[in-house]
């Protein structure tokens, strides 16, 4: 297969037989458990009491008026991967030149370039989200759909798909997942299964086609140099294939009971509550906002597209459009705060004011008693959030969170790498793709990766931790153009069907979907969440590896 290097040499170059290597694997892999069964710790009161005074006696906040609340400290996907950084750094496992190049970037993955891009681009599409566009969409294609439940099913299926490819997956998790537990919920529907798994899948599916349309395609393209055109070039056959074969089985075979997919569905007549099912108008609360939204977010796709074969930096290309669609937010919530103001001033209507007596003018009203200024008053957003309310939802949407924990984790893996693990992976990819050629590495990567997404920190962690396994391999065994490519996008399609394996955490998108409907008052259990993924997961893998493995042999002649 022209490898030019055995296993010995591959794995023999940096020795994992010390305390410092033991205990990085260590820390790493019990930073990805705890990610997945995340937990609160209660802080004492007496520690919360002394905290709250030494606050006021600064100036901080103002003195408490009620009995002060219990404080839970998190540990979560943002807690613990810091936690595990600071242990390492006082452990001297790694160092500042392990977090600088976790940072920074190494070896063809910037995680700054990295996290601008997709912050860039969340915060456009979140934007265009805000408008209400998603939401006309969604109730435009339930019209369409009509009485049919399976003509209805179908159409929010591939509605999705098409949102999924170009917004990608969290806005339509967002979105969309609100929207199907408010359909769903009017027509009777009871329960929501069949509708918030399609949906789910369908999102999930769908990111794997652009670079933009999920943080790990990011973290994949910028590690082997990929450009925008040939990434989804050689990823919208498998997927648009894996769409096509997972459809029939969610129908067919998931959810073919007549009570998860009605055969008729009666939509309410309009009132008040369903005004935007039978007119989806009602939802569109920006018109001219989401059309210009639309517009900068496909010319923005597009030369993120046309550039990337020039290698000019993506974060120029993304950061001055989000900048232009804040502006054009900001411009929105002040012209609608300004014409609040004046809409008392410009109506004709004429304010008596009350007669005032002599002895009133005599009545010295007491003096007012000046607050105390602390620095929580000085910096209350809550004038801000008044008279920016668009900006402030979008804030409160965008996933900063993300920004930390893949950072942290760029730094875990970095420590991975400098403690010689990342080598041994690759010695033993090596070894797996030598013995079971093209389909072996299609095969056993995009169904590998899928599954460590629930184990490994979600599919950024796993994806991040598999690109840096991938280059060593890449470098050290040097192997033919054709098993490079099918390992490369085999990666970038597990890595997206990892969110809908075994559990919530494999993705930081099933987290906010479990969320989303747990405030809707629908609960998903972990095990239902599991065995309804496992069928359809193994199906969009073996389909779309199948293709990949076709795409190989006629791309790179199996080479």
């Amino acid at each position: 297969m022209g490898f030019k290097q055995d296993d010995a040499e591959l794995e023999g170059r940096t020795s994992v037989d010390n305390w410092a290597a033991i205990l990085m694997l260590v820390v790493f892999f019990a930073t990805t458990i705890i990610i997945i069964f995340p937990f609160r710790v209660p802080i004492p009161r007496a520690g919360i009491a002394l905290a709250h005074e030494a606050l006021v006696y600064c100036c901080i906040v103002e003195p408490a008026r009620e009995p002060l609340h219990r404080v839970y400290l998190p540990v979560n996907f943002l807690t613990v991967p810091l936690f595990s950084v600071l242990l390492l750094l006082a452990a001297q496992v790694i160092d500042g030149t392990v977090v600088r190049r976790g940072v920074v970037g190494a070896d063809g993955v910037q995680p700054l370039d990295i996290m601008a891009l997709f912050i860039s681009l969340a915060y456009i599409s979140i934007s265009l989200d805000a408008t209400g566009l998603l939401r006309f969409l969604a109730f435009w294609v339930a019209r369409k759909g009509g009485s049919s439940g399976r003509l209805l099913h179908f159409y929010l299926y591939a509605f999705f798909l098409v949102c999924g490819v170009i917004v990608g997956n969290d806005p339509v998790i967002l979105s969309g997942t609100a929207f199907l537990a408010y359909l769903t919920r009017i027509s009777g529907i009871t329960p929501p299964t069949a509708w918030i798994f399609s949906q789910f899948t369908a999102a999930n599916m769908a990111s794997a086609v652009l670079v933009s349309s999920n943080p790990t395609n990011l973290v994949l393209s910028g590690a082997f140099s990929l450009s925008f055109l040939t990434y989804t070039s050689s990823l919208i056959l498998p997927f648009l294939f894996a769409a096509v074969f997972a459809y029939p089985f969610l129908i067919g075979v998931l959810f073919r009971s007549p009570d998860l997919i009605p055969p008729t569905i009666d939509l309410p007549e309009d009132d008040d509550h369903n005004a935007g099912i039978n007119n989806p108008s009602a939802a569109l609360i920006d018109k001219a906002g989401a059309i210009f939204g639309s517009v900068l977010m496909l010319v923005t796709l597009g030369v993120l597209v046309g550039t990337s074969v020039i290698g000019v930096p993506v974060w120029e290309i993304t950061v001055p459009p989000a900048l232009v669609m804040l502006g054009r937010d900001v411009w929105y919530d002040w012209t609608h705060h300004r014409d609040s103001l004046r809409a008392p001033t410009d109506a004709n209507t004429e304010i008596e004011m009350p007669e005032i007596k002599a002895d009133d003018v005599q009545q010295v009203p007491p003096p007012k008693v000046k607050a105390r200024r602390t620095l929580s008053s000085m910096l209350s957003m809550q004038r801000l959030t008044d008279t920016f309310p668009t900006v402030h939802n979008i804030a409160q949407r965008l996933p900063v969170g993300l920004v930390p924990f893949a950072f942290l984790m760029f730094i875990l893996v970095q420590g991975l790498s400098s403690q010689g693990w990342v080598l041994v992976f690759a010695g033993w990819w090596h070894s797996w793709a030598d013995k079971t050629g093209v389909v072996g590495a299609v095969l056993g990567m995009v169904i590998g990766a899928g599954l460590l997404c629930n184990i490994c920190g979600t599919n950024i962690g796993t994806t991040i931790l598999l690109a840096r396994m991938l280059q060593e391999w890449d470098s050290s065994a040097q192997p033919s153009a054709g098993m490079r490519y099918a390992a490369i996008y085999a990666l970038a399609l597990g890595s997206n069907y990892g969110a809908f394996t075994l559990t919530f955490s494999a993705s930081l998108a099933g987290l906010l979907w479990r969320d989303i409907l747990r405030q809707k008052g629908i609960h998903v259990r972990r095990v239902q969440f599991a065995v309804l993924n496992a069928g359809t997961f193994v199906i969009a893998s073996v389909v779309s590896g199948a293709v990949l493995i076709g795409q190989t042999y006629v791309v790179h002649g199996g080479q």
